[in-house]
């Protein structure tokens, strides 16, 4: 099931966030080289940090610009997990259409937490 996210989007750093209000972090992982995640205490994903965004997302959709990521204020996300490979879908809400993203795939037994190393 999708839910709902705010957007922030940083055209100078390229960096698109989204983000649950009102949530406490208890870990980042950094799940790629662009993409980091964060997670609360009950291993839910309460915000994502998606670096040189629009050209990774232009590059997999060249119906996500700048101008949108730039207007849009709420991003739906789908997480799913499937063989411990967590799978993200982002719906961009704009100008009347809805855009689905899916980020790939990555293990989410490859990463692990820099918070669990350093205890």
């Amino acid at each position: 099931m999708a839910q709902k996210f705010k957007a922030s989007y940083d055209l100078e750093g390229d960096v698109l966030t989204l983000y649950r209000e009102n949530t406490q972090v208890k870990e980042s992982l950094e799940v790629a080289e662009d993409l980091i995640i964060d997670l609360d205490k009950n291993q839910k994903m309460i915000s994502l940090e998606l670096l040189d965004a629009y050209k990774f997302l232009h590059t997999l959709n060249e119906r996500i610009t700048k101008k949108m990521l730039q207007e849009v204020e709420e991003v739906e996300v789908e997480v799913k997990n499937y063989r411990n490979y967590l799978i993200i879908t982002l719906f961009f809400k704009y100008n009347n259409q809805v855009i689905a993203e899916k980020l790939p795939a990555f293990s989410s037994t490859d990463f692990t937490s820099p918070l669990l190393v350093s205890a």
